[in-house]
């Protein structure tokens, strides 16, 4: 059995003496805290060299690599070349090549987790591994290393400012002891006396590694995140005790190794190499491939009383509606001939606060989620004929102040996504996240047709495949091209409809992609197809234009309309009473749901990409989830999910006049029925 002999430098009273089996193999481990002790830690060193295979020393202040040389403190030289025979390893190796690998792969998959967030460092310069990958993700850095290392009052803010202090302060550095007593607290008292610790402690996000935590006094951390190389057991009780919310952990998985750390696990590589073969980086890389390690985040503690919010933004759908607002409301049996003044007008006002929606709570975590709802004062007409910059500034004030009010992320309502380039320019700019709500939108939309084709039950539907067709129009829009997408995979025949060949084609061929089985069919004019669908979902910005004649389309045919304004009138639905022509499906929100505004529907309902806002709350997932006119359509299957398991749902299904009943349904299918009837004769 090989022996390893592990030197916790910056520890006091954990020491043992135990086996512990690692991938199939045992090894006695003899530990010892020598509680900053550089004698004591030499000592045991030399006490053991060449009666153990390797000795892994954890806490010493490791290299400092520069551009043009490096910076390693006296005390970790000598440390490090105390033995004469058995080598000596610091687990610095694996740090510099696992956890820059490690942050960049969970920003990868976790954007938000980093989105618009301030860094700080303890201390850069004992992370060094953490860096460069962090610099890279985030351009708001804040370096605590005068403070933490001379009780500076004073914070560096880039990787080149560091090098600099480093190499300044380097004989002073020198000549310091790595002592506990030396690291200032992070305490009240200390944030009085220094700016530099305040502007430390406003980062969102705090970076440090086990060895320097755990020696601090942690009241700071209450209901904070971090990142941090290794937790072992004893910081773990530390860190709840402290009330700290979360924790990026690079190295979570040899949790079921309680004993195991970064400097442990280089000793068993380098046993694994034998005498006179050191741990190269390539040896690293291969196992983290072999044990398949990667970083996680770990909740500590999770005030779930707390309300969480998101901000949502409207706009007055047509010109009838700003006389909705409580200034004008007197005025509204009166107000057609005022109408186009009033709209004209009304777009010079800057956007405000129009009332909020609370008693949201999600049914998966428990989390209350409060939305406030601002306005811009534009119709759609006047958004589509505006400069998007003009709507930028206003909705970016918005932005401003949803931020100033706590929420955290915010959402886009209308035809205020569609400004530009679809909120991609907002977002870049916003001080929050911001998200259209175009997946949930597309999402719920599908909901609505399946359980209206499935109502009316003139379409088979066999293992979850629709034996009939579908008709997009509109499909080379965000909702539209996401729609036949998803669509691709639970009908037998899709056709997409729009105005621009090319754009069609190149649609068709992202469609048979995802499903080759399908039958994709093109058109750039809807009329076409519309008497052989079973559905047909519109998707446009026509603003009430006609877009298909509906006296084509084929009896027991749904219509879902997604558009707002409606690309099929109230007037025209009523000519085809064997027609089912329903809205876009609205959603209710879990909860005892209040809603202090008109937001143009009945009850607790409201919009889908509302609800997108407030679910990415629910879930606790800041981020911009759903941006630009391309919308990923795994994004929606994951948005579904994330609906069902936290409570939002499908409202009754809604037509022009509001809710539709079963009895209307039935009335529908007779008109049918007797429809297809009379034309088979």
């Amino acid at each position: 059995m090989k022996t390893i002999l592990s030197l916790a430098f910056a520890q006091d009273q954990y020491n043992f003496d135990e086996e512990i089996e690692f991938f199939g193999e045992v090894y006695r481990v003899i530990q010892y805290s020598t509680n900053f002790d550089v004698d004591l830690t030499e000592k045991l060193i030399r006490k053991y060299d060449g009666q153990c295979d390797v000795i892994c020393i954890t806490g010493i202040p490791q290299k400092i690599k520069f551009k043009k040389g490096y910076f390693l403190h006296p005390a970790t030289y000598r440390l490090k070349t105390a033995a004469r025979y058995t080598p000596i390893v610091d687990g610095q190796i694996i740090k510099d090549v696992y956890i820059p690998y490690a942050l960049r792969m969970y920003q990868l998959k976790n954007p938000q987790f980093f989105y618009k967030k301030k860094i700080g460092f303890y201390s850069a310069a004992l992370q060094i591994s953490f860096v460069e990958p962090l610099s890279e993700i985030c351009k708001d850095l804040v370096m605590a290393d005068p403070f933490f290392l001379l009780k500076l009052p004073f914070n560096l803010h880039s990787s080149k400012s560091l090098e600099k202090f480093l190499k300044l302060l380097s004989p002073v550095l020198k000549s310091m002891k790595v002592q506990k007593k030396f690291v200032p607290d992070f305490d009240n008292e200390s944030l009085f006396k220094s700016r530099a610790l305040n502007e430390f402690l406003d980062c969102d996000i705090l970076v440090g590694n086990e060895a320097n935590i755990n020696f601090l006094n942690m009241s700071h951390l209450k209901g904070r995140t971090i990142i941090i190389d290794i937790v072992s057991p004893q910081l773990e009780k530390k860190l709840k005790e402290a009330g700290l919310k979360e924790a990026l952990i690079c190295l979570p998985q040899l949790s079921i190794y309680p004993k195991m750390n970064y400097s442990i696990l280089e000793g068993i590589m380098q046993i694994k190499k034998g005498v006179g073969n050191f741990v190269k980086e390539d040896d690293v890389i291969r196992m983290v491939e072999e044990i398949k390690i990667s970083p996680d985040v770990k909740t500590f503690y999770e005030d779930v009383e707390e309300t969480t919010k998101f901000s949502f933004v409207i706009h007055p759908l047509s010109t009838s509606y700003l006389f909705k607002h409580p200034y004008l409301k007197f005025i509204k049996e009166y107000s057609k001939p005022f109408e186009k003044l009033t709209e004209e007008v009304i777009s010079y006002s800057p956007g405000f606060y129009y009332g909020k929606i609370d008693g949201i709570v999600s049914e998966k975590n428990g989390r209350k989620v409060e939305g406030l709802i601002y306005t811009v004062t534009e119709t759609p007409k006047k958004l589509m004929e505006a400069e998007p910059d003009v709507i930028y500034r206003k909705i970016l004030k918005l932005c401003e102040k949803a931020d100033d009010a706590g929420s955290k992320i915010m959402g886009l309502g209308a035809y205020t996504k569609i400004v530009g380039d679809a909120g991609v320019t907002i977002d870049r700019l916003s001080p929050i996240p911001v998200t259209t709500g175009n997946s949930l939108s597309a999402a719920s939309t599908l909901w609505a047709a399946k359980l209206a084709v499935e109502k009316l039950g003139f379409v088979k539907n066999v293992g979850g495949q629709f034996k009939g067709t579908v008709m997009i129009v509109g499909a080379t829009g965000s909702i539209g091209a996401v729609s036949a997408k998803v669509l691709a995979l639970s009908w037998d025949r899709i056709i997409i409809a729009a105005p621009r060949a090319y754009k069609l084609m190149e649609l068709k061929e992202e469609i048979l992609k995802i499903n080759p089985k399908v039958k994709v069919e093109v058109s750039t004019d809807a009329d076409n197809y519309s008497d052989v669908c079973d559905l047909i979902i519109t998707t446009t910005s026509g603003q009430g234009k006609t877009i298909l004649d509906i006296m084509k389309v084929k009896s027991g045919c749904v219509i879902c309309d997604v558009s707002r304004p409606f690309d099929i009138k109230e007037s025209d639905a009523i000519k085809r009473p064997d027609v089912m022509v329903i809205a876009s499906g609205e959603v209710t929100l879990p909860g005892q749901v209040n809603i202090s505004i008109d937001l143009g529907l009945e009850g607790n309902i409201v919009y889908a990409c509302l609800a997108e806002t407030a679910l990415l709350a629910m879930d606790g997932k800041f981020e911009s989830f759903t941006l630009s006119r391309n919308i990923n359509y795994e994004k929606v299957i994951e948005i579904d999910r994330m609906a069902n398991e936290h409570g939002v749902r499908l409202s009754q299904i809604m037509g022009h006049s509001g809710f539709i009943t079963d009895a209307e349904f039935d009335l529908c299918k007779e008109h049918a029925l007797n429809a297809i009837k009379k034309n088979k004769k």
